[in-house]
């Protein structure tokens, strides 16, 4: 990963100022590095009334929640504002951008060697491309969907990451069964962040 990431850099240098490429970065540093404890930590608390939590749910929830706290911070600095319904709505959005990015390619590919069948798949892409921007609206229209963050600044973001270091060295450095701990830790601390530069 961070071979590539060099590497894309190398190429484009100015891409470390696009909001996109820093989203995208964080969110992927944030899954591999933020997935596993806080799976601990949603087995242990959310999940703990199921006996034996379903394995694909407990792995939504935690991909979800990884990624939406790495980039949270840089939601708030770029958009002023940060989701807080947007790890629930990412448990469907999450599953339908697999399908979506492959159909995507399939009929890119199909419609360059016969364009009926380009058009079909890509048909079928509109379907599950439809039921996701309707999601993503229909979240974004409840109250308190997210909040007004004015007064995150480049100081309160690095407080942001480095108070994210505990949890994100924890498999390597800590003992499986204090993993929720520190994951919690890091949950409490994300809600008492952004409760911080909203008010700031």
């Amino acid at each position: 990963m961070t071979t590539m990431l060099a590497a894309v850099l190398a190429w484009n240098p100015f891409l470390v100022y696009s909001p996109g490429f820093q989203l995208s970065v964080a969110a992927v540093f944030g899954i591999l590095l933020l997935r596993r404890p806080l799976k601990a930590f949603l087995e242990r608390t959310l999940l703990r009334p199921f006996r034996k939590p379903p394995e694909i749910l407990s792995n939504l929830l935690a991909v979800s929640l990884a990624a939406q706290i790495a980039t949270a911070p840089i939601i708030a600095t770029s958009f002023d504002e940060v989701s807080v319904i947007g790890v629930l709505t990412n448990l469907i959005a999450v599953p339908l951008s697999g399908p979506i990015l492959t159909l995507g390619l399939l009929g890119t590919l199909a419609g360059s060697i016969l364009a009926p069948l380009g058009y079909l798949i890509n048909a079928s892409n509109g379907f599950l491309t439809t039921i996701l921007i309707w999601v993503a609206e229909a979240a974004s229209g409840l109250p308190f969907a997210a909040v007004a963050t004015p007064g995150a600044t480049l100081f309160l973001v690095g407080l942001f990451y480095l108070a994210c270091v505990p949890a994100a060295v924890a498999e390597v450095a800590l003992p499986e069964e204090r993993w929720p701990r520190v994951a919690g830790l890091l949950v409490l601390w994300s809600a008492l962040w952004i409760v911080l530069v909203a008010v700031l």
